[in-house]
């Protein structure tokens, strides 16, 4: 092996090393740089809308309700009365929208108002 192969290999390896160590500490910056720039991201909030809270209560049903009407009643804060009324059924371990009257059902509501 003649002296100028291996300096030639040597530097070789060498350039390789660098691009490695190069790509290594790219990934690591731009790691971290995500990372960091994910607690950065903060949702914006008109100032006169304050915090909204959820609660459940308790209700009756009363003759002819529905959980269409409950929905139609009480589902302010909600995407729409479908996604109320899921809810109500999930956590009321319902099998389907069947509701009779006498029975009680939780439901969930919104406020601006914090309660202890």
């Amino acid at each position: 092996m003649r002296a100028e192969d291996r300096i030639r290999r040597n530097r070789i390896r060498r350039q390789l090393q660098l691009r490695r160590r190069i790509a290594l500490f790219s990934a690591a910056v731009l790691l971290i740089l995500s990372l960091a720039g994910g607690s950065f991201i903060v949702k914006a909030q008109d100032a006169s809308c304050g915090a909204i809270y959820k609660y459940y209560t308790s209700i009756r049903i009363e003759e002819g309700d529905s959980l269409w009407s409950i929905a139609s009643a009480h589902a302010d804060g909600f995407e729409s009365r479908q996604a109320f009324m899921q809810e109500v059924i999930r956590i009321n371990h319902l099998l389907d929208s069947d509701i009779h009257k006498g029975d009680y059902l939780i439901i969930p509501y919104y406020s601006p108002e914090f309660r202890q």
